[in-house]
Protein backbone atom coordinates (compact mmCIF):
# COMPACT_ATOMS: atom_id res chain seq x y z
CA UNK A 1 0.00 0.00 0.00
CA UNK A 2 2.80 2.43 0.72
CA UNK A 3 4.83 1.44 -2.28
CA UNK A 4 1.52 2.01 -4.18
CA UNK A 5 0.91 5.21 -2.61
CA UNK A 6 4.17 6.70 -4.12
CA UNK A 7 3.19 6.27 -8.02
CA UNK A 8 2.25 10.10 -8.30
CA UNK A 9 1.60 9.86 -12.36
CA UNK A 10 0.44 6.22 -12.72
CA UNK A 11 -1.89 4.86 -9.54
CA UNK A 12 -2.89 1.56 -9.12
CA UNK A 13 -6.13 0.93 -10.84
CA UNK A 14 -8.21 -0.40 -7.21
CA UNK A 15 -10.87 -2.59 -8.06
CA UNK A 16 -14.51 -0.96 -7.82
CA UNK A 17 -13.15 2.60 -8.70
CA UNK A 18 -12.73 4.12 -12.25
CA UNK A 19 -9.74 5.21 -14.07
CA UNK A 20 -8.94 9.46 -14.22
CA UNK A 21 -9.91 9.54 -17.81
CA UNK A 22 -12.54 12.25 -17.88
CA UNK A 23 -11.96 14.83 -20.08
CA UNK A 24 -12.93 18.52 -20.25
CA UNK A 25 -16.59 17.90 -21.74
CA UNK A 26 -16.99 15.07 -19.75
CA UNK A 27 -16.25 16.59 -16.50
CA UNK A 28 -18.65 19.71 -17.55
CA UNK A 29 -21.26 17.50 -18.25
CA UNK A 30 -20.78 15.59 -15.36
CA UNK A 31 -20.78 18.70 -13.09
CA UNK A 32 -23.67 20.42 -14.19
CA UNK A 33 -25.90 17.23 -14.19
CA UNK A 34 -24.89 16.62 -10.35
CA UNK A 35 -26.32 20.15 -10.46
CA UNK A 36 -29.37 20.27 -11.73
CA UNK A 37 -31.67 17.49 -10.31
CA UNK A 38 -35.19 17.28 -9.06
CA UNK A 39 -36.17 20.48 -7.63
CA UNK A 40 -35.55 22.21 -11.36
CA UNK A 41 -38.72 22.16 -12.69
CA UNK A 42 -40.75 23.88 -9.19
CA UNK A 43 -38.46 26.88 -9.23
CA UNK A 44 -41.31 28.72 -11.22
CA UNK A 45 -43.56 27.98 -8.55
CA UNK A 46 -41.12 29.60 -6.45
CA UNK A 47 -40.47 32.59 -7.98
CA UNK A 48 -44.28 33.69 -8.44
CA UNK A 49 -44.70 33.14 -4.71
CA UNK A 50 -41.37 35.14 -3.34
CA UNK A 51 -41.32 37.37 -6.60
CA UNK A 52 -37.84 37.37 -8.63
CA UNK A 53 -35.66 39.39 -6.52
CA UNK A 54 -34.98 37.38 -3.42
CA UNK A 55 -34.72 33.64 -5.23
CA UNK A 56 -32.54 35.63 -7.57
CA UNK A 57 -30.56 37.04 -4.99
CA UNK A 58 -30.65 33.46 -3.10
CA UNK A 59 -29.15 31.64 -6.43
CA UNK A 60 -26.19 33.97 -6.94
CA UNK A 61 -25.09 33.24 -3.40
CA UNK A 62 -25.41 29.62 -2.95
CA UNK A 63 -23.80 29.56 -6.56
CA UNK A 64 -21.00 31.88 -5.01
CA UNK A 65 -20.79 30.15 -1.85
CA UNK A 66 -20.56 26.36 -3.71
CA UNK A 67 -18.31 27.30 -6.06
CA UNK A 68 -15.84 29.04 -3.12
CA UNK A 69 -16.85 25.69 -0.87
CA UNK A 70 -15.59 23.22 -4.28
CA UNK A 71 -12.46 24.90 -4.71
CA UNK A 72 -11.64 24.76 -0.96
CA UNK A 73 -12.54 21.23 -0.97
CA UNK A 74 -10.10 20.63 -3.88
CA UNK A 75 -7.27 21.92 -1.80
CA UNK A 76 -7.94 20.27 1.38
CA UNK A 77 -8.23 17.16 -0.48
CA UNK A 78 -4.82 17.71 -2.38
CA UNK A 79 -3.24 18.97 1.26
CA UNK A 80 -3.54 15.26 2.18
CA UNK A 81 -0.03 13.69 2.26
CA UNK A 82 1.49 12.51 -0.79
CA UNK A 83 -1.92 13.19 -2.69
CA UNK A 84 -1.02 16.80 -4.45
CA UNK A 85 -1.54 15.93 -8.19
CA UNK A 86 -4.88 13.53 -6.87
CA UNK A 87 -3.20 10.36 -7.70
CA UNK A 88 -4.53 8.62 -4.14
CA UNK A 89 -8.19 7.53 -4.15
CA UNK A 90 -9.74 10.53 -1.57
CA UNK A 91 -13.08 10.51 -1.02
CA UNK A 92 -14.70 13.13 1.32
CA UNK A 93 -15.42 10.34 3.16
CA UNK A 94 -11.75 9.73 3.58
CA UNK A 95 -11.10 12.83 4.35
CA UNK A 96 -13.10 13.32 7.12
CA UNK A 97 -11.98 9.85 8.30
CA UNK A 98 -8.66 11.15 8.55
CA UNK A 99 -8.56 14.74 9.75
CA UNK A 100 -11.62 14.66 11.93
CA UNK A 101 -12.97 13.40 15.50
CA UNK A 102 -14.71 10.27 14.98
CA UNK A 103 -18.09 11.58 16.06
CA UNK A 104 -17.39 14.56 13.29
CA UNK A 105 -16.57 11.61 11.18
CA UNK A 106 -19.55 9.64 11.27
CA UNK A 107 -22.07 12.80 11.43
CA UNK A 108 -20.63 13.60 8.28
CA UNK A 109 -20.71 9.95 6.38
CA UNK A 110 -23.83 9.52 7.66
CA UNK A 111 -25.12 13.13 6.46
CA UNK A 112 -23.21 12.44 3.10
CA UNK A 113 -24.80 9.14 2.61
CA UNK A 114 -27.99 10.27 3.45
CA UNK A 115 -27.99 13.30 1.52
CA UNK A 116 -27.02 11.28 -1.74
CA UNK A 117 -29.68 8.61 -0.97
CA UNK A 118 -32.53 11.47 -0.48
CA UNK A 119 -31.33 13.27 -3.73
CA UNK A 120 -31.59 9.64 -5.87
CA UNK A 121 -34.87 8.71 -3.79
CA UNK A 122 -36.34 12.11 -5.68
CA UNK A 123 -34.67 11.46 -8.90
CA UNK A 124 -36.15 8.11 -8.59
CA UNK A 125 -40.06 9.04 -8.02
CA UNK A 126 -40.55 11.77 -10.17
CA UNK A 127 -38.63 9.29 -12.73
CA UNK A 128 -40.97 6.54 -12.24
CA UNK A 129 -43.99 9.33 -12.17
CA UNK A 130 -42.87 10.88 -15.65
CA UNK A 131 -42.72 7.08 -16.99
CA UNK A 132 -45.92 5.92 -15.90
CA UNK A 133 -47.22 9.04 -17.26
CA UNK A 134 -45.69 8.36 -20.82
CA UNK A 135 -47.04 5.03 -20.49
CA UNK A 136 -50.45 6.22 -20.59
CA UNK A 137 -50.09 8.67 -22.83
CA UNK A 138 -48.59 6.66 -25.22
CA UNK A 139 -50.33 3.02 -25.05
CA UNK A 140 -53.17 4.11 -22.80
CA UNK A 141 -52.16 2.02 -20.10
CA UNK A 142 -49.80 1.21 -16.85
CA UNK A 143 -50.22 -1.52 -14.53
CA UNK A 144 -49.24 -1.86 -10.99
CA UNK A 145 -48.50 -4.52 -8.18
CA UNK A 146 -50.73 -2.75 -5.08
CA UNK A 147 -48.59 -3.66 -2.05
CA UNK A 148 -50.77 -1.72 0.61
CA UNK A 149 -53.43 0.67 0.48
CA UNK A 150 -54.36 3.07 3.24
CA UNK A 151 -57.87 3.11 4.99
CA UNK A 152 -60.29 5.06 3.20
CA UNK A 153 -62.69 7.05 5.72
CA UNK A 154 -65.32 4.15 6.23
CA UNK A 155 -62.04 2.38 7.49
CA UNK A 156 -62.38 -0.08 4.36
CA UNK A 157 -59.09 -1.48 2.57
CA UNK A 158 -58.46 -2.92 -1.14
CA UNK A 159 -57.00 -6.36 -0.67
CA UNK A 160 -53.57 -6.22 -0.22
CA UNK A 161 -51.17 -7.43 -3.25
CA UNK A 162 -53.45 -7.16 -5.96
CA UNK A 163 -51.91 -6.37 -9.58
CA UNK A 164 -54.18 -3.11 -11.51
CA UNK A 165 -54.24 -1.85 -14.55
CA UNK A 166 -55.46 1.90 -15.26
CA UNK A 167 -56.33 3.68 -18.44
CA UNK A 168 -55.67 7.29 -19.45
CA UNK A 169 -57.62 9.98 -17.91
CA UNK A 170 -57.56 13.74 -17.95
CA UNK A 171 -57.21 13.80 -14.19
CA UNK A 172 -53.84 11.87 -13.75
CA UNK A 173 -51.27 14.66 -13.32
CA UNK A 174 -47.19 13.95 -14.35
CA UNK A 175 -45.83 14.73 -10.95
CA UNK A 176 -48.36 12.52 -9.08
CA UNK A 177 -48.89 9.37 -8.83
CA UNK A 178 -51.25 7.91 -11.40
CA UNK A 179 -53.03 5.51 -9.02
CA UNK A 180 -53.94 7.83 -6.43
CA UNK A 181 -52.34 9.02 -3.42
CA UNK A 182 -53.32 6.39 -1.23
CA UNK A 183 -51.34 3.38 -2.15
CA UNK A 184 -47.82 1.96 -2.17
CA UNK A 185 -47.49 0.45 -5.16
CA UNK A 186 -44.80 -1.17 -7.80
CA UNK A 187 -45.92 0.33 -10.76
CA UNK A 188 -44.60 -0.51 -14.40
CA UNK A 189 -42.41 3.21 -14.82
CA UNK A 190 -40.92 2.47 -11.71
CA UNK A 191 -39.89 -1.43 -13.04
CA UNK A 192 -38.57 0.34 -16.71
CA UNK A 193 -36.76 2.96 -14.70
CA UNK A 194 -35.18 0.37 -12.20
CA UNK A 195 -34.01 -1.77 -15.37
CA UNK A 196 -32.52 0.90 -16.74
CA UNK A 197 -30.72 2.68 -14.00
CA UNK A 198 -29.20 -0.53 -11.69
CA UNK A 199 -26.91 -1.91 -14.53
CA UNK A 200 -25.26 1.57 -14.73
CA UNK A 201 -24.92 2.18 -11.34
CA UNK A 202 -22.72 -0.54 -11.20
CA UNK A 203 -20.43 0.95 -13.34
CA UNK A 204 -17.41 3.40 -12.21
CA UNK A 205 -17.87 7.20 -12.61
CA UNK A 206 -15.75 7.42 -15.48
CA UNK A 207 -18.13 4.64 -17.40
CA UNK A 208 -20.87 6.88 -17.21
CA UNK A 209 -19.52 10.34 -18.61
CA UNK A 210 -21.37 9.10 -22.33
CA UNK A 211 -24.47 9.37 -20.35
CA UNK A 212 -23.94 12.23 -18.68
CA UNK A 213 -23.32 14.23 -21.47
CA UNK A 214 -26.47 12.96 -23.75
CA UNK A 215 -28.18 14.18 -20.23
CA UNK A 216 -27.18 18.05 -20.81
CA UNK A 217 -27.74 17.83 -24.26
CA UNK A 218 -31.05 16.77 -23.64
CA UNK A 219 -32.08 18.90 -20.47
CA UNK A 220 -30.24 22.05 -22.34
CA UNK A 221 -32.56 21.60 -25.28
CA UNK A 222 -36.08 20.66 -22.66
CA UNK A 223 -34.90 24.04 -20.54
CA UNK A 224 -34.38 26.43 -24.43
CA UNK A 225 -37.94 24.73 -25.99
CA UNK A 226 -39.98 25.68 -22.85
CA UNK A 227 -38.57 29.02 -22.66
CA UNK A 228 -40.22 29.42 -26.35
CA UNK A 229 -43.55 28.09 -25.25
CA UNK A 230 -43.65 30.13 -22.30
CA UNK A 231 -42.47 33.64 -25.27
CA UNK A 232 -45.77 31.96 -27.10
CA UNK A 233 -48.20 32.12 -24.24
CA UNK A 234 -47.34 35.40 -23.76
CA UNK A 235 -45.26 37.00 -20.36
CA UNK A 236 -46.94 39.09 -18.09
CA UNK A 237 -45.14 40.88 -15.53
CA UNK A 238 -48.18 40.58 -13.35
CA UNK A 239 -47.86 37.20 -12.35
CA UNK A 240 -44.37 38.12 -11.15
CA UNK A 241 -43.79 40.84 -8.20
CA UNK A 242 -40.65 42.06 -7.34
CA UNK A 243 -40.72 40.95 -3.78
CA UNK A 244 -43.69 39.27 -2.14
CA UNK A 245 -42.45 38.47 1.44
CA UNK A 246 -45.10 35.69 2.19
CA UNK A 247 -43.35 33.50 -0.15
CA UNK A 248 -39.75 33.73 1.32
CA UNK A 249 -39.55 30.38 3.65
CA UNK A 250 -39.65 28.33 1.20
CA UNK A 251 -36.54 30.20 -0.81
CA UNK A 252 -33.71 28.72 0.88
CA UNK A 253 -34.05 25.21 1.41
CA UNK A 254 -35.39 24.58 -2.14
CA UNK A 255 -32.10 26.47 -3.91
CA UNK A 256 -29.67 24.54 -1.65
CA UNK A 257 -31.22 21.33 -2.36
CA UNK A 258 -30.51 22.58 -5.85
CA UNK A 259 -26.78 23.20 -5.39
CA UNK A 260 -26.54 19.94 -3.29
CA UNK A 261 -22.97 18.63 -5.57
CA UNK A 262 -19.67 19.98 -3.62
CA UNK A 263 -19.28 16.59 -1.94
CA UNK A 264 -19.10 15.08 -5.34
CA UNK A 265 -16.35 16.96 -6.19
CA UNK A 266 -13.55 14.41 -4.72
CA UNK A 267 -15.08 11.39 -6.75
CA UNK A 268 -14.98 13.58 -9.57
CA UNK A 269 -10.84 14.92 -8.97
CA UNK A 270 -9.79 11.40 -8.74
CA UNK A 271 -11.37 10.25 -11.96
CA UNK A 272 -10.76 13.23 -14.19
CA UNK A 273 -8.15 13.94 -17.05
CA UNK A 274 -4.91 15.45 -15.68
CA UNK A 275 -5.40 18.11 -18.22
CA UNK A 276 -8.63 19.28 -17.23
CA UNK A 277 -8.21 22.12 -15.16
CA UNK A 278 -10.08 22.49 -12.57
CA UNK A 279 -11.49 26.26 -11.46
CA UNK A 280 -12.34 26.64 -15.07
CA UNK A 281 -14.69 23.21 -15.10
CA UNK A 282 -16.32 23.94 -11.72
CA UNK A 283 -17.04 27.58 -12.72
CA UNK A 284 -18.45 26.91 -16.53
CA UNK A 285 -20.55 23.89 -14.83
CA UNK A 286 -22.14 26.32 -12.14
CA UNK A 287 -22.48 28.93 -14.52
CA UNK A 288 -24.17 26.97 -16.57
CA UNK A 289 -26.57 25.22 -14.24
CA UNK A 290 -27.43 28.47 -12.67
CA UNK A 291 -28.35 30.24 -16.12
CA UNK A 292 -30.66 27.09 -17.00
CA UNK A 293 -32.28 27.90 -12.91
CA UNK A 294 -33.12 31.38 -13.91
CA UNK A 295 -34.31 31.16 -17.69
CA UNK A 296 -37.00 28.19 -16.49
CA UNK A 297 -37.85 30.71 -12.96
CA UNK A 298 -37.98 33.72 -14.98
CA UNK A 299 -40.21 32.79 -18.26
CA UNK A 300 -41.97 30.27 -16.42
CA UNK A 301 -43.06 32.82 -14.09
CA UNK A 302 -43.85 35.03 -16.46
CA UNK A 303 -45.24 33.02 -19.01
CA UNK A 304 -47.96 31.05 -17.11
CA UNK A 305 -50.51 32.60 -14.39
CA UNK A 306 -50.07 31.66 -10.86
CA UNK A 307 -53.54 31.03 -10.96
CA UNK A 308 -53.24 27.99 -13.43
CA UNK A 309 -49.62 27.45 -12.03
CA UNK A 310 -50.59 26.99 -8.22
CA UNK A 311 -48.19 24.96 -6.17
CA UNK A 312 -47.59 21.65 -9.23
CA UNK A 313 -44.37 23.06 -11.34
CA UNK A 314 -44.18 23.82 -15.24
CA UNK A 315 -44.05 20.16 -16.14
CA UNK A 316 -47.92 19.14 -14.84
CA UNK A 317 -48.72 22.39 -16.24
CA UNK A 318 -47.76 21.93 -20.10
CA UNK A 319 -48.34 18.39 -20.22
CA UNK A 320 -52.12 18.82 -18.92
CA UNK A 321 -53.09 21.29 -21.59
CA UNK A 322 -53.89 24.12 -19.18
CA UNK A 323 -52.68 26.67 -20.95
CA UNK A 324 -53.88 26.77 -24.88
CA UNK A 325 -51.66 26.67 -27.85
CA UNK A 326 -49.19 24.37 -26.03
CA UNK A 327 -46.66 22.71 -28.52
CA UNK A 328 -46.56 18.89 -28.91
CA UNK A 329 -42.70 19.14 -29.06
CA UNK A 330 -43.36 21.05 -25.49
CA UNK A 331 -45.27 18.29 -24.09
CA UNK A 332 -42.86 15.58 -25.31
CA UNK A 333 -39.98 17.70 -23.58
CA UNK A 334 -41.86 16.90 -20.46
CA UNK A 335 -41.41 13.24 -21.02
CA UNK A 336 -38.22 13.39 -21.97
CA UNK A 337 -36.94 16.30 -19.43
CA UNK A 338 -36.87 14.35 -16.14
CA UNK A 339 -35.68 10.96 -18.03
CA UNK A 340 -32.84 12.34 -19.57
CA UNK A 341 -31.97 14.45 -16.24
CA UNK A 342 -33.25 12.44 -13.27
CA UNK A 343 -32.70 8.91 -14.52
CA UNK A 344 -28.81 10.12 -15.89
CA UNK A 345 -27.97 11.18 -12.55
CA UNK A 346 -29.42 8.09 -10.53
CA UNK A 347 -26.40 5.73 -11.33
CA UNK A 348 -23.99 8.54 -11.02
CA UNK A 349 -25.03 9.22 -7.29
CA UNK A 350 -25.18 5.70 -6.29
CA UNK A 351 -21.48 5.41 -7.45
CA UNK A 352 -20.61 8.01 -5.42
CA UNK A 353 -22.67 6.40 -2.31
CA UNK A 354 -20.18 3.35 -3.23
CA UNK A 355 -17.14 5.31 -3.95
CA UNK A 356 -17.23 6.66 -0.27
CA UNK A 357 -18.13 3.52 1.81
CA UNK A 358 -16.02 1.35 0.63
CA UNK A 359 -13.27 4.31 0.79
CA UNK A 360 -13.79 5.13 4.17
CA UNK A 361 -13.40 1.48 4.97
CA UNK A 362 -16.94 0.97 6.24
CA UNK A 363 -17.51 -2.30 4.23
CA UNK A 364 -16.66 -4.00 1.00
CA UNK A 365 -17.55 -3.52 -2.63
CA UNK A 366 -20.51 -5.70 -2.63
CA UNK A 367 -22.38 -4.68 0.35
CA UNK A 368 -21.27 -0.54 -0.74
CA UNK A 369 -23.48 -1.71 -3.90
CA UNK A 370 -26.29 -3.22 -2.16
CA UNK A 371 -26.12 0.30 0.05
CA UNK A 372 -25.62 2.77 -3.23
CA UNK A 373 -27.67 0.68 -5.62
CA UNK A 374 -30.41 -1.19 -4.45
CA UNK A 375 -31.45 0.51 -0.79
CA UNK A 376 -32.80 3.91 -2.18
CA UNK A 377 -35.12 2.17 -4.61
CA UNK A 378 -36.89 -0.03 -1.58
CA UNK A 379 -37.09 3.63 0.19
CA UNK A 380 -38.62 5.14 -3.27
CA UNK A 381 -41.48 2.98 -2.71
CA UNK A 382 -42.69 4.81 0.52
CA UNK A 383 -42.54 8.41 -1.30
CA UNK A 384 -44.18 7.70 -4.71
CA UNK A 385 -47.55 8.57 -3.11
CA UNK A 386 -48.74 11.52 -1.72
CA UNK A 387 -46.71 14.75 -0.75
CA UNK A 388 -44.15 12.75 0.81
CA UNK A 389 -41.60 13.30 -1.16
CA UNK A 390 -42.08 17.13 -0.78
CA UNK A 391 -41.26 16.75 2.58
CA UNK A 392 -37.74 14.72 1.98
CA UNK A 393 -36.82 17.66 -0.21
CA UNK A 394 -37.54 20.14 1.90
CA UNK A 395 -36.34 18.84 5.70
CA UNK A 396 -33.01 16.96 3.54
CA UNK A 397 -32.05 20.30 2.34
CA UNK A 398 -32.81 22.03 5.42
CA UNK A 399 -30.97 19.47 7.43
CA UNK A 400 -28.53 17.97 6.02
CA UNK A 401 -27.53 19.51 2.61
CA UNK A 402 -26.01 23.05 4.08
CA UNK A 403 -23.49 21.34 6.08
CA UNK A 404 -22.42 18.26 3.59
CA UNK A 405 -22.09 20.81 1.08
CA UNK A 406 -21.12 24.05 2.14
CA UNK A 407 -19.87 24.02 6.16
CA UNK A 408 -17.82 20.58 5.85
CA UNK A 409 -15.74 21.96 3.21
CA UNK A 410 -14.60 24.92 4.42
CA UNK A 411 -13.96 23.12 8.13
CA UNK A 412 -11.92 20.50 6.52
CA UNK A 413 -10.04 23.48 4.73
CA UNK A 414 -9.36 25.01 7.76
CA UNK A 415 -8.44 21.59 9.69
CA UNK A 416 -5.56 21.07 6.92
CA UNK A 417 -4.36 24.51 7.00
CA UNK A 418 -4.14 24.56 10.72
CA UNK A 419 -1.92 21.19 10.53
CA UNK A 420 0.04 22.75 7.72
CA UNK A 421 0.60 25.56 9.55
CA UNK A 422 1.83 23.55 12.93
CA UNK A 423 -1.10 25.19 14.68
CA UNK A 424 -2.94 21.82 15.44
CA UNK A 425 -0.89 19.05 15.30
CA UNK A 426 -3.68 16.33 16.89
CA UNK A 427 -6.15 17.77 14.49
CA UNK A 428 -4.34 16.08 11.39
CA UNK A 429 -3.47 12.89 14.00
CA UNK A 430 -6.86 12.62 15.68
CA UNK A 431 -8.53 10.83 12.29
CA UNK A 432 -6.14 8.67 11.14
CA UNK A 433 -4.76 6.45 14.28
CA UNK A 434 -3.89 6.57 18.08
CA UNK A 435 -0.58 6.00 18.03
CA UNK A 436 2.43 8.00 19.25
CA UNK A 437 4.66 10.37 17.66
CA UNK A 438 7.49 8.06 17.61
CA UNK A 439 5.16 5.59 15.29
CA UNK A 440 3.65 7.71 12.87
CA UNK A 441 4.29 5.41 10.28
CA UNK A 442 2.63 2.52 11.59
CA UNK A 443 0.60 0.47 9.67
CA UNK A 444 -3.30 -0.05 11.06
CA UNK A 445 -4.80 -3.02 9.36
CA UNK A 446 -8.71 -2.16 10.28
CA UNK A 447 -7.94 1.11 8.24
CA UNK A 448 -5.95 0.65 5.56
CA UNK A 449 -6.94 3.29 3.72
CA UNK A 450 -5.19 5.93 6.64
CA UNK A 451 -1.70 4.65 5.86
CA UNK A 452 -1.90 6.20 2.78
CA UNK A 453 -1.71 9.14 4.87
CA UNK A 454 0.70 7.58 7.35
CA UNK A 455 2.98 6.64 5.33
CA UNK A 456 4.03 10.33 4.45
CA UNK A 457 3.01 12.21 7.68
CA UNK A 458 5.55 12.48 9.77
CA UNK A 459 7.53 14.24 6.74
CA UNK A 460 4.45 16.20 6.44
CA UNK A 461 4.31 17.76 9.45
CA UNK A 462 8.11 18.07 9.83
CA UNK A 463 8.10 20.00 6.50
CA UNK A 464 4.58 21.97 5.85
CA UNK A 465 5.91 23.14 3.09
CA UNK A 466 6.16 19.49 1.30
CA UNK A 467 4.47 19.81 -1.91
CA UNK A 468 4.07 23.46 -1.77
CA UNK A 469 1.64 25.26 -3.38
CA UNK A 470 3.44 25.23 -6.54
CA UNK A 471 4.15 21.84 -6.94
CA UNK A 472 0.18 21.22 -7.89
CA UNK A 473 -0.80 20.73 -11.76
CA UNK A 474 -3.74 22.86 -10.94
CA UNK A 475 -2.51 25.71 -9.21
CA UNK A 476 -4.81 28.47 -9.02
CA UNK A 477 -5.83 30.79 -5.85
CA UNK A 478 -8.64 30.44 -3.93
CA UNK A 479 -9.74 34.25 -4.03
CA UNK A 480 -8.54 36.85 -6.53
CA UNK A 481 -4.95 38.45 -5.81
CA UNK A 482 -6.18 41.81 -4.68
CA UNK A 483 -8.48 40.10 -2.19
CA UNK A 484 -5.94 38.12 -1.25
CA UNK A 485 -2.97 40.56 -0.93
CA UNK A 486 -5.07 43.50 -0.09
CA UNK A 487 -8.22 42.41 2.46
CA UNK A 488 -8.14 38.56 3.56
CA UNK A 489 -6.07 35.75 3.24
CA UNK A 490 -7.52 32.68 2.19
CA UNK A 491 -7.33 30.89 5.50
CA UNK A 492 -9.49 33.80 6.89
CA UNK A 493 -11.56 34.03 4.35
CA UNK A 494 -12.54 30.38 5.14
CA UNK A 495 -13.60 30.70 8.34
CA UNK A 496 -15.71 34.31 6.83
CA UNK A 497 -16.96 31.56 4.42
CA UNK A 498 -17.77 28.43 7.05
CA UNK A 499 -19.78 31.42 9.62
CA UNK A 500 -21.58 32.30 6.26
CA UNK A 501 -22.67 28.80 5.63
CA UNK A 502 -23.52 28.06 9.49
CA UNK A 503 -25.98 31.13 9.08
CA UNK A 504 -27.44 29.86 6.16
CA UNK A 505 -28.06 26.65 6.82
CA UNK A 506 -29.63 27.86 10.09
CA UNK A 507 -31.98 30.28 8.63
CA UNK A 508 -32.91 27.81 5.94
CA UNK A 509 -33.75 25.17 8.67
CA UNK A 510 -35.80 27.87 10.75
CA UNK A 511 -38.11 28.62 7.19
CA UNK A 512 -38.50 25.27 6.65
CA UNK A 513 -39.89 24.66 10.41
CA UNK A 514 -41.54 27.71 10.02
CA UNK A 515 -43.61 27.14 6.72
CA UNK A 516 -44.63 23.56 8.63
CA UNK A 517 -46.22 25.27 11.12
CA UNK A 518 -49.92 25.24 10.44
CA UNK A 519 -51.34 28.86 10.39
Amino acid sequence: VIEASKMVHHPVQLDGYGEKTIGLVGSLCLLCNNICGAGMVQIPVMFQAAGWLFPTLAFLLVALLSYLASLYLTRAVAWMPGNYAYQKRVEISGITSALLPRWAYLLSVFGLVFSFTANNIASIVISAQVMDSTLLATVKKTCTLVIYQLPADDNTTEALSTFQCIGASPSVSVTDSPFGSDAYVVSLGYLIIMAAAIPLAYLNLDGNIKFQVAGVALLAICIILWCAQFVVFGLDTDNLPVADPSGYNAILAGVVFNYGFVATIPSWLNEKGHDVAIRGAIWWAIVGATLLYLLIGFFGALGISPDIMGSTDVIAVIDGDAVPNTWVASKVATYVFPIANLLSSIPVFAILIRYNLMNSGICSKHVANIFAALVPWALALFFYAGNQLVQLIAWSSAILFSFINLIVPFALYIVQSRARRGLSRRALLRGLTSVSDSSLTSYDESRPLLNHYSANLSEHLVNPDAGSDSDYPDDFRLLPRWINDNLISEYAMAWVLMFVSVALALAALALQIESSVPT
